[in-house]
């Protein structure tokens, strides 16, 4: 029995076999699954279907209505298309859907019609009853997801500019680049406001145009993000900052080959002539001077990328959580 056109339930470009052996004149066994991409599934027969059937009717159909199912029949269905590695929104409202709702990757209950039991097992609960909210749910929740990588990702990138100045210090023995000071004005300062502030950025463009994230790759913290906050935008802020502390030490007098080898001279109390490249002597408060300049030239290097890669997030460029 084919449906009255004012009650179709699927798309109009859609036709199921039983419309194509009626355009054809043909039996329903007779038509080609390349014809189908649809189809409508009873309850009873869905009962007669094996686990096989029921994958193979899933991988060439695109659209499947099934009708007068069960509640045990509902859970199958759910886990027929996890098995395909589909990701599931099961509504209901019932009792009886409590299965379904609980096995789905979403599970969404009626606020109002619903009973405790489907509530209690859902993931989402739609207050209005109205099934245009679950666009906007999961809407936010992308959001939510999208800016919680942006601050992450921000936080990170800061990490390598703030350490590698103490391996430098310790494995080349030359004067600490970047104080502990300037570290603690990165961190409560540069650091924590800015990715506070990601946490409102409006929704990119295409953020509903996305297929659903894998579960078992696109985790919040993977393996891109890492490399691109510490490989790339965590090592740009360190030679950032490490290029304006060589370049201030050389135009004072002090080559990086000097430096090599310094520290333990640099920090005497009671040295006041130690020499630089060009044989000129540096008092200890002269020294301790340059190095404060140079903790303060690295901080703001570090700050000026900060500053870029914050209008790259919020421009939704190369660390957008939708390419990372």
């Amino acid at each position: 029995l084919l449906p009255r056109p004012e009650c179709r339930y699927i798309s109009e470009t859609s036709k199921i076999a039983e419309e194509v052996a009626q355009e054809r004149g043909i039996t329903v066994e007779e038509v080609s699954k390349d014809d189908v991409n649809a189809a409508v599934v009873h309850g009873s027969k869905l009962k007669e279907m094996s686990p096989k059937d029921l994958d193979d009717l899933l991988e060439n159909h695109d659209e499947i209505v099934f009708a007068r199912t069960s509640p045990q029949q509902k859970l199958i269905i759910v886990e027929a298309f996890q098995r395909a590695g589909q990701i599931v929104a099961v509504t209901g409202d019932g009792v009886n859907d409590s299965p379904a709702l609980k096995k789905a990757d979403i599970g969404i209950a009626m606020g109002i019609a619903g009973s405790d039991v489907s509530k209690e097992a859902a993931d989402m609960i739609l207050l209005d009853d109205n099934f245009a909210s679950i666009v906007t749910g999961v809407e936010e929740g992308r959001l939510i997801f999208d800016n919680l990588k942006k601050s992450i990702a921000y936080t990170l990138t800061s990490n390598i500019p703030e350490i590698s100045p103490f391996l430098f210090f310790i494995m080349l023995s030359i004067p600490l680049p970047l104080g502990t000071v300037t570290i603690l004005f990165i961190d409560l300062g540069t650091d924590l406001w800015p990715a506070i502030s990601l946490a409102y950025e409006k929704a990119e463009s295409d953020i509903m145009k996305r297929q659903p994230r894998d579960p078992l790759r696109d985790r919040l913290v993977n393996e891109r993000l890492i490399s691109v906050s510490y490989g790339q935008i965590g090592m740009i802020q360190a030679t950032a900052g490490f290029f304006t502390y060589f370049v201030i030490m050389a135009e004072n007098g002090f080559l990086p080959s000097r430096l090599i080898g310094l520290r333990k001279q640099w920090d005497d109390l009671n040295n006041d002539a130690v020499e630089d490249t060009y044989g000129q002597q540096w008092s200890y408060a002269d020294r301790k001077i340059l190095e404060y300049t140079c903790h303060s030239a690295f901080f703001v290097s570090i700050v000026i990328v900060q500053w870029l890669m914050l209008l790259s997030v919020k421009q939704g460029n190369s660390l957008s959580s939708s390419k990372v």
